[in-house]
């Protein structure tokens, strides 16, 4: 983050310093969503920053959860007997997961986020009706209460088989689930918890690993694996069960959690370097309105410091950004023979740069920004997003021309003109140095002969606009601050 960005959060309203424009719904876009045509944009301006943010929200509440496959809720022995394997059902759901990014939005992009803290990694229960079903209890609660998340997605069938949960039991107690939840989901590590209340705390979640209808169906409580005795936890003693181990938590570390979730969020969505002043504020928000996510997002995302442009351009897209962004920024449609595997080509380029969906890489999730790139990913970041525009020329080169037109209007005859339009359209805030921009000018003029562009025989509408348009993307997204969202 600009340490200059000392921005409140206050709303934001428009001014002549900071105004509301394009650029300003398409750092919406990038946080909170998966990109947004210019098209789609241009509408969205006679909102203001707060209706806008509200109609966000509320789409994303109000949106039903996926539908659940017919193989959803099946146990081992109905998936086995099914004639597909745990692995196609797996890569049926990874898929699925990249059609929701491309339509669902911010709902979406918060499932993202919350996969990447209540981490499980799916080769650890290999089971995909647990991808499912975990998937689905991220959508559920990714706007709402975050106390009731907790709890609901520490009984998820792959959460309890990923952390031991499903083997702890009053004979054989199992300390990784206790640990991290508050290491990792709550509190931070070694931030406010001692071994103890963790071995104590084992001993209450234990009981969970009963199953309701055979191998691989629902993961239950039973009672005969349930420690019955006396647990002391943050210095409370009785005789806890799994719910009175959240209700503890929540009534004796409340800011802690605040803290340490908010300031999850701040790194997520505003900038990777903390401000603390401003996690303070937005945990102060989180803990007055009982642990509901809803009014932190509205305070944080309508606020001054989000949409201040020294923020703008501090995190780095992942593999899964960097896919879904050229789809939603452009809307252009692939031929109709790589149409039905697209979502499998972007679900398989981002496990070779490091994002499988749902397999994190490890309890801590990706560590995002910085960890995304290296001299192994950018060049493969260059290569597929290369091959994916080869693609959509392929399919219909005329796309590429109305795009243009429809960013910088039809008459427009000046290369220059079309070349800046379209850096501010792919970049975030970013001068372009002007050996760059010369490199741009004459890529996109190409063999064409200058006087072409000073007499008037060049316009939009010449043979060769879609090539032209087509090269001037792929230089721009081989330049470093492309990376950038």
């Amino acid at each position: 983050m600009d340490k200059c960005n000392d921005s409140s959060l206050e709303l934001y309203v428009h001014s002549n310093t900071n105004p509301w424009d394009l650029s300003k719904i398409r750092l919406i876009y990038r946080r909170l969503g998966f990109g947004i045509s210019n098209e789609k944009a241009e509408v969205l301006l006679n909102k203001t920053p707060d209706e806008l943010i509200d109609q966000i929200i509320v789409e994303a509440k109000s949106l039903p959860l996926t539908s659940a496959p017919v193989w959803g809720f099946w146990n081992n022995a109905e998936i086995n007997n099914s004639g597909y394997t745990q692995g196609y059902y797996k890569k049926l759901w990874q898929k699925q997961a990249f059609s929701n990014f491309l339509s669902d939005g911010f709902r979406e992009r918060l499932t993202l986020f919350w996969s990447n803290h209540f981490v499980t990694e799916y080769y650890d229960y290999n089971q995909s009706q647990y991808l499912y079903q975990y998937h689905s209890r991220l959508q559920q609660y990714s706007l709402g209460n975050f106390k009731e998340f907790v709890s609901a997605i520490g009984l998820e069938p792959a959460m309890l088989k990923y952390l031991s949960g499903y083997s702890n039991k009053k004979k054989a107690p199992n300390e990784n689930y206790a640990r991290e939840l508050y290491e990792l989901f709550t509190l931070g590590e070694g931030n406010g918890y001692t071994s103890t209340d963790i071995t104590e705390t084992s001993r209450a979640l234990t009981g969970y690993n009963k199953y309701s209808n055979g191998n691989g169906s629902v993961i239950i409580f039973n009672q005969n694996t349930f420690d019955n005795g006396e647990k002391t936890i943050f210095g409370k003693t009785g005789n806890w069960g799994y719910q009175d181990v959240v209700d503890i938590l929540f009534q004796e570390k409340k800011e802690l959690i605040a803290n340490f979730i908010c300031e999850k969020l701040y790194k997520y969505f505003i900038s990777p370097v903390l401000n603390k002043e401003i996690t303070s504020e937005l945990a102060s928000t989180f803990i007055s309105n009982n642990f509901e996510l809803i009014p932190v997002y509205n305070q944080l995302f309508k606020s001054e410091h989000f949409f201040d442009l020294k923020s703008s351009n501090v995190l780095i897209k992942s593999p899964i950004d960097l896919f879904v962004f050229i789809q939603n920024d452009f809307e252009f449609v692939f031929p109709e023979n790589f149409q039905k595997n697209h979502t499998d080509y972007l679900r398989a380029r981002c496990i070779e740069m490091g994002q499988e969906i749902f397999k994190p890489v490890d309890v801590a999730g990706w560590q995002e920004n910085q960890d995304w790139i290296s001299t192994g990913t950018l060049p493969m970041r260059w290569e597929f997003i290369d091959y994916i525009l080869n693609r959509h020329l392929a399919g219909n080169k005329e796309q590429f021309r109305t795009f243009i037109k429809s960013l910088v209007g039809n008459d427009e005859k000046d290369p220059k003109v079309i070349v800046d339009k379209l850096k501010e359209y792919m970049f975030c805030k970013y001068d372009i140095k002007d050996e760059e921009r010369i490199d741009a000018i004459n890529i996109f003029k190409g063999d064409i002969p200058d006087n072409y562009f000073e007499d008037g025989t060049w316009t939009l509408n010449y043979e060769n606009v879609p090539n032209q348009v087509f090269k001037l993307m792929s230089y721009f997204i081989s330049l470093p601050e492309f990376q950038l969202k």
